[in-house]
């Protein structure tokens, strides 16, 4: 639990990080005005100099589409600063407290002999009641978690604290392509784990969150290591982007992160099914009958 509490202080960290403000990038060109001095001759003769509009468009030109309206925000005020911080604090100290109070990110227990049975080999051999012995916490149900609490996050601080937009955040893609690939992830997993209870990777107690995440009743696994780490790599990136967002907006990854996000929890599910298989036990040879004298 230790680990989590760095984690989740790590997280509130990066929020503060990113609500710094960036320096100042100008990246506007000033155009030349549209008009010409035409040379025209006047009745008696003379030359005089007559401004007429040029004209930028040819007649088979096509009209440009016009640019999407800016988002209206108001300015900053502290009224707005303290509520956007109070509900930030108050996400993350309730995302502790429910995962340190309850099962939020611990997996479920399918065989509670089996779990009792590995529980007599740890600290807890003296321990009856099943409910006083912690479940393992889920690699799946954590990056869930950690989604929903980075992204709730930044929508909150840029929609109401660094600018209040008069008009809604639009959720780009992206969200939903984190969010979609976390909550798929998580109910593949459960389904897979309620299909075949006998190989479910939660008959054991937990060591730390840690260890339980990398590894199952097998040990530490690469594909586990993989997606912990890509995640890592994925919600730094995304908080990295958030103190550049213009009023309106909301971070958003290259396509190609998406696609290495997805395929890093596609290689998560496809070991995970066969993690717990047990190794199958040859049978026992029956003993050879003594010759005698």
């Amino acid at each position: 639990m230790k680990k989590l509490l760095f984690i989740m202080l790590f997280m509130a960290v990066s929020c503060l990080w990113a609500s710094a403000d960036p320096a100042s990038l100008d990246t506007g060109k000033k155009t030349a005005p549209n008009a010409a001095s035409v040379g025209a001759t006047g009745g008696n003769g003379a030359t005089v100099q007559v401004d007429s509009p040029v004209s930028s468009a040819t007649p088979n030109a096509a009209t440009p589409a016009p640019a999407p309206a800016k988002a209206v925000c108001l300015p900053r005020s502290t009224t707005r600063d303290v509520a956007g911080w109070t509900l930030i604090i108050l996400i993350i100290i309730l995302f502790i407290g429910v995962a340190w109070k309850s099962n939020l990110l611990r997996d479920p227990i399918s065989d509670p002999t089996a779990f009792m049975t590995a529980a007599k080999l740890t600290k807890y051999a003296k321990v009856t009641d099943i409910n006083l012995i912690p479940k393992p916490f889920s690699l799946a149900r954590t990056q869930l978690a950690v989604w929903t609490v980075v992204i709730s996050c930044t929508y909150i601080y840029l929609g109401l604290i660094t600018h209040f937009s008069l008009t809604d955040i639009a959720i780009d893609a992206t969200i939903l392509s984190l969010m979609g690939i976390s909550a798929g992830t998580a109910a593949v997993g459960s389904v897979m784990d309620n299909s075949n209870p006998s190989q479910q990777g939660a008959q054991y107690p937990s060591d730390n969150f840690l260890m339980d995440i990398l590894s199952d009743q097998n040990g530490v696994n690469i594909h586990r290591f993989q997606n912990v780490i890509w995640t890592v790599v994925a919600v730094l990136l995304f908080l990295s982007k958030v103190r550049y967002m213009d009023c309106g907006e909301l971070p958003t990854l290259d396509s190609t992160l998406i696609a290495l996000t997805g395929i890093s929890s596609a290689t998560y599910l496809g070991l995970k099914a066969n993690e717990n298989n047990k190794p199958a036990i040859p049978p026992t040879p029956a003993p050879t009958p003594d010759p005698g004298p």
